[in-house]
């Protein structure tokens, strides 16, 4: 539209959404609209004003009358100009202050230069600003709200950065799922009733610091960035995508050197899961992988790896796998618990107990111990007798939930043999990798989550609970809500269904909720 616009010689204003439709707004071309023949006096131009509103603070705020339509006037102005548009000039005269001098502005000139003659017949000082908007138009831009990507959000979060966010989604998906953090303060206005100013909102809003506007997709969250930013607040960005580019972000951090490699873990922060990636000598091995499998394709090609094997620790019910897909577009090995695989429709290699999975030629190996609980396949990995990838049993501050499948009862057994039994026959060095977290604050300063297994052991409370009855009623009993869509993307992660891109988004929204305590 906005190219039609541009080769037909009409100018495009932008677009509004209004009720889920798109308006696009065009000014149509008009041959009469061209500069005086006979210019109006007296005339300022465009930079001059600059430099006058430049010294505002010393000679004080010029008056601003902008005498274009209001939606040329909404889609870009000079900040601190009042609108009437020149139709309804005459009948709001006794909005002005005949004290005042007034600078009139519109696109080209002409309209502004008409409207400074009726101002003057009826005992206003008048000055028409030339060429006007026209060539005012790269400066109202600059003035429009940034936007911030999913990746600087994250890393303000990571970096314990101040950052205010104004949610303007319903408050029921506010509550449900928001951006949190240390360092993040929230606010929740719906759109809706900020669709005729900002003003609503701005009694809840810092007076100084970067503010962050979110919405679920982008169009609102910048609509009302625009405003605020029209409004005179200088450090306004929109959230780039919405809190769908949120969900699907991913940060990828180092974990540490392995026997001739390295293992790195993949951030998702704005759904708290973990993802693994094991590099040696040109191979490479992804554990839990996303649905996003180009990010982790492309950060394989970054370090010369071919994704050699994919794995799985257990049929996930809070995301969908990427594990599949990356082998099928690698040629790679893709690894399932077959206890968790009885209902599946695609062949796999079992994930199992006693066998070794190497990468690269190196002395890297990862072992498979089954651990049992939140599923009843769920299978750990041990990592270069360093790493104890321990997928959604045990967390850095909680464990694992067992009722994902309707098991609750007959797994919270299996849960505590494996915690309780399984887990403490492992050297106590192991460094626990989770595949999610429950917390921001569980981040530490270089943004990975991690544990070693004897500090789990003292302070998690999972882990220290004495009396088997009492367990069994923390971890069946009060529990958090399921995670959204649970049953469809298990039919998902078993090829029963196959969801198009946009549903699989829709169906992984939310927080994560594997553990005990994510409420």
């Amino acid at each position: 539209m906005q190219g039609w616009a541009k080769g037909t010689g009409h100018q495009y204003l932008g677009t509004l959404r209004e009720e889920g439709v798109l308006k696009h707004y065009i000014r149509k071309a008009s041959t009469e609209e061209t500069r005086e023949e006979e210019p109006y006096s007296p005339a300022i131009g465009n930079e001059a004003l600059r430099e006058l509103l430049e010294s505002a603070a010393d000679r004080g705020k010029p008056t601003i009358l902008d005498v274009r339509e209001p939606a040329e006037f909404a889609f870009g102005h000079i900040p601190g100009a009042d609108s009437i548009p020149f139709g309804e000039l005459e009948n709001r005269l006794g909005e002005l202050d005949r004290s005042q001098r007034i600078y009139v502005v519109c696109r080209t000139g002409r309209r502004s230069a008409m409207a400074c003659r009726m101002l003057q017949e009826h005992g206003f000082g008048a000055v028409n600003v030339v060429p006007g908007m026209s060539e005012w138009e790269d400066e109202t831009r600059s003035r429009q709200a940034a936007p911030m990507t999913p990746g600087e959000v994250a890393r303000a979060l990571i970096g314990r950065k101040p950052l205010f966010v104004l949610d303007v989604r319903n408050g029921d998906a506010y509550a449900d799922w928001k951006i949190e953090g240390p360092s993040i303060v929230s606010a929740n206005v719906p759109y809706f009733e900020l669709l005729e100013g900002p003003e609503p909102a701005l009694p809840l809003l810092p007076e100084e610091g970067t503010i962050l506007v979110a919405c679920a997709k982008e169009g609102s969250s910048r609509f009302v960035a625009d405003q605020l930013a029209e409004s005179g607040r200088n450090d306004v960005r929109y959230l780039e995508g919405g809190m769908k580019a949120w969900s699907e972000h991913l940060e990828p951090v180092k974990i540490g050197d392995l026997n001739g490699g390295e293992l790195y873990q993949f951030v998702r922060p704005g759904k708290g899961c973990l993802s693994y990636m094991i590099v040696s000598e040109g191979e490479a091995a992804v554990v839990d992988a996303p649905r996003m499998t180009g990010a982790i394709a492309g950060f394989a090609q970054e370090r010369g790896a071919v994704i050699r094997h994919a794995i799985d620790t257990h049929l996930h019910a809070d995301h969908i796998s990427g594990g599949r897909k990356i082998a099928e577009e690698a040629g790679a090995t893709y690894w399932l618990p077959a206890k968790d695989a009885d209902e599946v429709v695609f062949p796999y290699e079992p994930l199992e107990e006693g066998r070794t999975i190497q990468v690269g030629r190196s002395e890297i190996a990862i072992q498979p111990i089954y651990s049992p609980g939140h599923t009843i396949g769920s299978t750990s990995l041990i990592v270069d007798d360093r790493y104890l990838l321990s997928g959604d049993i045990l967390f850095a501050a909680s464990i694992g939930r067992p009722d994902l499948a309707g098991q609750a009862e007959a797994w919270s057994g299996d849960l505590r043999r494996t915690l309780y039994e399984t887990y403490k026959r492992l050297p106590a060095r192991l460094i626990v990798l989770p595949a999610h977290y429950g917390q921001p604050e569980e981040l530490a300063e270089d943004g990975s989550v991690s544990a070693k297994l004897e500090d789990l052991y003292a302070n998690n409370p999972g882990l220290n609970i004495a009396d088997e009855a009492v367990f069994d009623e923390a971890v069946t009993a009060d529990l958090p809500p399921q995670p959204n869509a649970y049953k469809q993307i298990r039919q998902t992660n078993m090829g029963r269904l196959t969801p198009d891109e946009e549903e699989q988004r829709e169906m992984e929204i939310g927080p994560n909720r594997c553990a005990i305590h994510d409420k």
